[in-house]
């Protein structure tokens, strides 16, 4: 048997199977087969007949299944239902053919051959057609079909006839039913299949566009990552240029508000009375001045904080002292419009890890601005504790801020629109700054303002940084070692955890620097290997840091702290010695930034920790000396004061006049004045005169020095697992920004 319609072919995929039905069939050919098969059993049957006429009745039947097969294969080939149909028939006429002639009992029987040959070639309802054709031929045409039977021998065949077409119903049936579920199983099957392919090409299509689109990320990252180097090499040279003008500016506003301010001070100075309306012109220039001084130091300070290069002087402060000392400063202002000041301050507050510097001019910015901008009512100052932070909140009863405005009142150089917020005499810097100071602590700021009812600016601050989790003891040990419930809580502070580095520097100014850039980490400064294996034997050190002059002189020191110390990380570098040999603690005392102003050489003269009767300022500017001289008699008209040029400055010179101060006047901290420091250190009587720089740039922010390696080592050397994860983990450092 097949599924199919007439042959016994495999249908392949892709052939539109709707037009087959879910029926049993057999080949007609099988048919043929057995008329064959039949055809030549009669033969041999006939072949043993002793009755000559009898035989050739049996030989002509026979023949005639023969000849039935033959017209039923030529049209099986031509037509294949024809073929069917012509066997049916063919078969039921051989069947009363023979029953007439060869006379066998019982012969008529086999009239169920048809009905049941019909159900394999057809179907069900068509064989009940033929067996209701077959009956009516035996029961109407029973003296023509089989005259020599008798009525019980052709009833018998009728009952055979809806026997077998009962049997083959109760067979066909569920091997019918089995069947049309396979077809339709086939037929889902043939769908998924069908769908399945689809959904690989779509799959195809889309793993085509991944890589397509892969290609295009990789170009797109590449590309990125040359902008991100043009942006950060634009960057530096935007903040290389802010830098370079800022102090150009300097120099002039230092002669400018230097002969300014001693006009106004000590208008003495020059041997007579100022007119009225000319100090009243001296104090608006000298005020416009000063302005324009503060903002070339907020430009600084700005772009110091967003390249992340503004040294961070971290530590426990108590926040209340910060407040009271900022207000302090802003009290005059508040005092003079007649404004009050309320400050909301919790009895108990944590003290705060941060720079004190910074956050005290975050609170002037904020204090200042309330002040400025409020004519009546006052200034009200919160400070809340929140979870694991503080939040500090300046409220005023100005005019308030717009909404539009409130978006960009932290951007640099933007004020509000409104025109009691426009105010000329701001640079409009110093909410930025306050911004990125905050930011660089950890916290944030934000604004709540409305326009008639006053702002707020508030700003949060961690109180101390992120530290690893340790569980505190729950009981208390008792004296015979049994658990006892703790009743007290500790209220300590919460001290960071710091990794402790020993800094074994032979130069010794790594230390220095390292302690102005760095507050995450405790430094221990020493000069030799020996007293860096001796700080580590006595407490405990997360490593030791070696720095050569040379890289060359490096190897011998890492090898032997190698073998000294094999439970410690050893590592190595090689900073160059900086050029700002002035800091020293040795070479230089302090140093001033221009603009400098009779009040702060005053500050320097008290400072200075001995009595100063001369003042030596050597400076290549005659300006500069001239007006360096000037502030310093209008401090005390008692000071003598010598100027010299640092080119061709001698030992002599410095004996001759032996000073009690030094003012070294260097325009910038690159050019190196180490000479006369030098100079200096070599005469026992001129070593401890304190030299006080004046530069256009402020030390403190010079950018750090870099060094061409760095070596790390362990014991007897790194497994290979650490050496694979120090190589994978390493590079990540380096390409991260700084």
């Amino acid at each position: 048997m097949e599924t199919g319609r007439s042959k016994s072919e495999q249908i392949p995929v892709g052939i539109d199977s709707s037009t087959i039905e879910p029926e049993l069939r057999i080949s007609v050919k099988w048919v043929i087969a057995i008329l064959g098969v039949v055809g030549l059993m009669l033969i041999l049957v006939g072949d043993a007949q002793s009755d000559p006429s009898y035989r050739m009745r049996v030989l002509y039947f026979a023949a005639l299944f023969y000849a039935v097969a033959a017209v039923a294969w030529a049209l099986d080939d031509y037509r294949p239902w024809a073929s069917q149909w012509f066997v049916v028939i063919a078969l039921i006429t051989m069947l009363c053919l023979g029953n007439l002639w060869l006379e066998i009992p019982g012969f008529l029987t086999l009239v169920v051959v048809p009905t049941a040959l019909t159900a394999a070639l057809f179907s069900i309802p068509i064989a009940t057609a033929i067996a209701i054709g077959e009956t009516a031929l035996l029961l109407l045409m029973r003296n023509y079909v089989a005259p020599n039977d008798t009525p019980a021998t052709v009833i018998i065949a009728v009952v055979a006839i809806w026997a077998t077409l009962a049997v083959v119903y109760a067979v066909y049936r569920p091997v019918r039913e089995l069947n049309a579920w396979l077809w339709e199983y086939s037929q889902r099957t043939q769908r998924l299949l069908k769908e399945a392919r689809d959904r690989k090409l779509e799959l195809t299509q889309a793993f085509d566009d991944l890589v397509h689109l892969n290609q295009q990320l990789t170009l797109a990252s590449e590309r990125m990552a040359s902008l991100r180097s043009i942006a950060e090499e634009a960057l530096k040279t935007k903040a290389a240029f802010v830098a370079r003008v800022s102090h150009e500016f300097r120099t002039p506003l230092n002669m400018i508000i230097g002969l300014i301010d001693l006009l106004v001070e000590t208008p003495e100075v020059y041997g007579q009375e100022l007119p009225p309306a000319l100090m009243e012109d001296l104090d608006i220039v000298l005020r416009n001045c000063e302005h324009l001084s503060s903002l070339v130091n907020d430009v600084l300070d700005l772009s110091r904080a967003e390249a992340g290069r503004m040294a961070m002087y971290k530590e426990q402060v108590d926040l209340v002292e910060i407040i009271h000392s900022a207000v302090t400063a802003i009290q005059p202002v508040l005092e003079k419009k007649h404004l009050g000041l309320e400050m909301m301050i919790p009895e108990e507050m944590p003290t705060v890890y941060c720079d004190r510097t910074r956050i005290r001019q975050v609170i002037i910015n904020l204090v200042s601005n309330a002040a400025h901008f409020t004519k009546e009512g006052g200034v009200k100052i919160q400070v809340a504790e929140r979870e694991h932070e503080v939040v500090l909140s300046v409220t005023d009863t100005g005019p308030g801020i717009s909404s539009q405005d409130a978006g960009k009142i932290f951007e640099p150089f933007r004020q509000g629109e409104d025109r009691l917020w426009h105010d000329k005499s701001g640079s409009g810097l110093g909410l930025s700054i306050s911004r990125q100071f905050v930011k660089l602590h950890g916290g944030r700021i934000w604004l709540e303002s409305e326009l008639g009812r006053g702002s707020t600016f508030s700003f949060s601050l961690p109180i101390s940084p992120p530290i690893t989790h340790v569980v505190r003891p729950g009981h208390w040990v008792s004296k015979g070692w049994g658990r006892a419930k703790r009743t007290a809580r500790m209220n300590l502070p919460i001290q960071p955890g710091k990794p402790r580095i020993v800094v074994c520097d032979e130069t010794d100014h790594l230390y220095s620097m390292l302690a102005h850039y760095a507050d995450e980490a405790e430094l221990a400064n020493v000069r030799d290997l020996g007293q860096a294996i001796e700080e580590a034997h006595q407490v405990p050190v997360h490593a030791i840091l070696l720095n050569a002059a040379s890289p060359d002189s490096l190897w011998p020191m890492m090898e032997k702290a190698r073998q000294e110390m094999p439970d410690t990380p050893i590592l190595g570098c090689s900073v160059p010695a900086p050029q700002e040999h002035m800091l020293d603690a040795n070479s230089a005392a302090n140093y001033l930034v221009k603009p400098v102003t009779r009040a702060h050489l005053h500050k320097v003269l008290q400072e200075a920790g001995r009595p100063v009767k001369t003042v030596l300022v050597v400076s290549n500017e005659p300006d500069v000396s001239q007006l360096l001289s000037r502030l310093l008699h209008a401090c005390d008209p008692t000071l003598k004061t010598v100027t010299r040029s640092s080119e061709g400055l001698s030992l002599d010179d410095l004996l001759a006049h032996l000073p009690d101060l030094v003012l070294l006047d260097t325009p910038t901290p690159d050019i190196d004045n180490q000479q006369i420091l030098e100079l200096k250190n070599k005469d026992e009587a001129l070593r401890d005169i304190p030299v006080i720089p004046v530069s256009t740039q402020d030390f403190s922010s010079l950018w750090p020095t870099t060094s061409p390696l760095f070596v790390a080592t362990l014991g007897e050397g790194l497994p290979l697992r650490k050496l694979l994860c120090c190589s994978l983990e390493i590079p990540a450092l380096l390409f991260k920004p700084a």
